[in-house]
């Protein structure tokens, strides 16, 4: 019910923004605003919820530069012989998609985001799981993938989008890093 009305909120919010910024553009480029949901299966089998949005200028070549934010929780996520509890993170990050050229309702496309995700959680080891700790950090946030948008309008499309994510991509293998398979599904005014 909180994230339903998170979105509702967030749409209300932001689509007289950009109406307001397609009409400045002149007709030489479109920008677009994206709600979304997101849900990630981690690669240690339990799943991260978050709505997410995005605001990107298409140019005519099909290309779409833009930036957006998530804001991703999960309960409990066991990783690296640590217990986390309460994990909230807050990823903003610059993304980039190329639409394929096609005269289809259905319009396939891949995208990128890289940048920084703000992390909050409470550890334990595994051994001792009532002995807790809060940890604030910061890491290195990586999304790629691809998908489909479905034309409803002329300024309205849906989306369905699979692809990689990662809340703290890092070399180091005992840093606890959230990562695993992504799913999106959302609109996309113009």
């Amino acid at each position: 019910m909180k994230l339903k009305r998170t979105i509702i909120y967030l749409l209300l919010i932001y689509a007289p923004i950009v109406t307001f910024a397609q009409k400045e553009a002149n007709g030489t480029g479109k920008f677009s605003l994206s709600p979304a949901f997101e849900l990630l299966r981690s690669t240690h089998g339990n799943l991260f919820y978050a709505p997410s949005l995005k605001t990107n200028y298409l140019f005519a070549n099909g290309l779409e530069p833009g930036f957006g934010f998530e804001y991703a929780t999960t309960p409990l996520h066991h990783d690296n012989g640590y217990v986390l509890y309460k994990l909230k993170f807050l990823p903003v990050y610059g993304n980039l998609k190329y639409n394929f050229k096609t005269s289809h309702q259905i319009k396939p496309y891949v995208e990128s985001s890289l940048g920084i995700s703000f992390n909050k959680y409470d550890i334990a080891v595994d051994a001792t799981p009532d002995i807790k700790s809060k940890v604030k950090e910061q890491g290195f946030y990586v999304y790629t993938g691809f998908g489909t948008k479905y034309s409803i309008t002329p300024g309205l499309n849906t989306f369905l989008a699979v692809g990689f994510k990662g809340y703290k991509m890092s070399t180091n293998d005992l840093d606890i890093n959230p990562h695993g398979l992504s799913f999106m599904l959302g609109f996309t005014f113009l």
